[in-house]
């Protein structure tokens, strides 16, 4: 293709606009699919009644992987529709979608006031957020790097890991407030349906701030010359093989990764640590601001350096470094101690996944670009991402160490070093227009 896809002068949505729109976009997209994670000990408790506090607590996790086993769905069907109809239109469907099923989750009946069906219908509205959650992202992402230069791709990039980061750190200043001021009674009876309430006033505001934005210019330019793909998932799965293999196997650790240190901390501290719920959800949150600064950090140094070197720091420095980081985590009770642990991790994760994500979008011409990062991306969350915490707390029950959670992590992303180190080819480089 022609000139870089810039925005300039003539073109009605300012830069600054776009990048807004991708970032609170997915700040209310991630709130809401994080909501359930933050109060999965609730959840099961309303929902998987049991003897054992622990198998209702996988129980309820594995629900919470349904929707990692629907979102490759979600990008099968999305990232045909974005690849073909444009980037901002889905991102607004998804966006809503998100939303309504959110709401829907805030006023499920109880297993006390259905029995099974409660169960049931938990599992069908998690499936529909794990499909809007599966289309919403590899638009995203694409859309920022559409609008992106050469120079700055993989800091304004960036901003879509910022945004899922700001939506979890949301959900657990929500879990904070609740869980702060009101009786634990209260809260596990009916207080933990506030913040899924909240969930359609948020996707009403990204609806109507996505829907006041410009296609792409790259999109635009394609419908122009008219190579707009007639079958984007034959042509990606035909042309673009190793590509998706590389997404797939970056995904294996790096999920686990995510959620384990996103959202399963606040488990991890309150059940296993045996320390007040307040102290995980605030903890989460010091993680979560620690690596959103690291986000941005290594997002502009990548455009200055590469991808690889950085993709290969974070992933290295967990894998070596998490196993005693986590040791000393459960050996101290010093509020800032455990702060700076969680930061330490949560600042060298950000080192993979700032240069990551602009990485994998980059491995795709503009006509394939979003079913080509999102089938296999959401391939590889459905089957590490959705199982991670489920088998994090099935192996602290087999065991009785809850060490055995940082060996399940490093072993996991190790599997993301090795591919850095021997799939993974310098993308910084590479046309991403054409």
């Amino acid at each position: 293709m022609g000139a870089n896809p810039v925005v300039n002068p003539h073109k009605n949505t300012r830069f600054a606009v776009v990048v807004t729109s991708g970032l609170v976009g997915n700040i209310m997209e991630w709130f809401d699919y994080s909501l359930y994670a933050y109060f999965a000990a609730t959840i099961s408790a309303n929902f998987f009644p049991t003897e054992d506090p622990l198998v209702g607590l996988i129980l309820s996790f594995l629900v919470f992987g349904l929707g990692f086993l629907a979102r490759p769905f979600g990008g099968l069907v999305f990232g045909h529709f974005a690849d073909k109809i444009g980037r901002k239109n889905t991102l607004s469907a998804t966006v809503i979608l998100m939303g309504v099923s959110t709401f829907a989750m805030g006023i499920l009946p109880t297993y006390a006031q259905v029995g099974i069906a409660a169960p049931i219908l938990l599992s069908l509205v998690r499936m529909l957020q794990g499909i809007s959650c599966g289309g919403e992202w590899g638009s995203a992402v694409s859309f920022l790097g559409e609008y992106a230069k050469p120079t700055n791709r993989a800091f304004i990039v960036s901003f879509a890991q910022v945004g899922i980061a700001l939506g979890l750190l949301l959900g657990a200043l929500f879990g904070f407030f609740l869980s702060s001021v009101m009786p634990k009674e209260a809260l596990d009876s009916w207080g933990w349906r506030i913040a899924f309430l909240c969930g359609i006033i948020v996707a009403l505001f990204g609806y109507f701030l996505r829907r006041n934005v410009d296609e792409t210019p790259a999109f635009k330019e394609n419908l122009q010359k008219e190579t707009i793909t007639s079958s984007p998932l034959k042509e990606v799965f035909r042309n673009h093989k190793k590509p998706m293999i590389t997404i797939f196997l970056l995904c294996m650790g790096g999920m686990v990764t995510y959620w384990l240190l996103f959202t399963y901390m606040a488990t991890f501290i309150s059940k296993f640590l045996k320390l007040p719920v307040t102290t995980g959800f605030s903890l989460t949150v010091v993680t979560l601001i620690a690596y959103s600064i690291g986000l941005l950090i290594f997002g502009y140094l990548s455009d200055r350096i590469g991808r690889k070197p950085f993709m290969v720091a974070g992933t290295a420095g967990i894998v070596f470094l998490g196993y005693p980081l986590f040791k000393i985590l459960a050996n101290t009770t010093t509020y800032w101690q455990m702060a700076l642990i969680v930061s330490l991790l949560a600042f060298m994760f950000s080192s993979f996944q700032a240069a990551n994500t602009v990485a994998m979008s980059e491995l795709f011409p503009t006509k394939v670009r979003v079913s080509g990062f999102s089938v296999p991306y959401q391939l590889g969350a459905a089957i590490s991402g959705g199982t991670a915490m489920a088998v994090a707390t099935w192996l602290v029950k087999v065991t009785g160490n809850v060490m055995s959670v940082p060996v399940y992590m490093c072993s996991m992303l190790a599997i993301t070093f090795l591919t850095v180190v021997f799939l993974y080819e310098e993308t910084r480089d590479k046309p991403y227009e054409e």
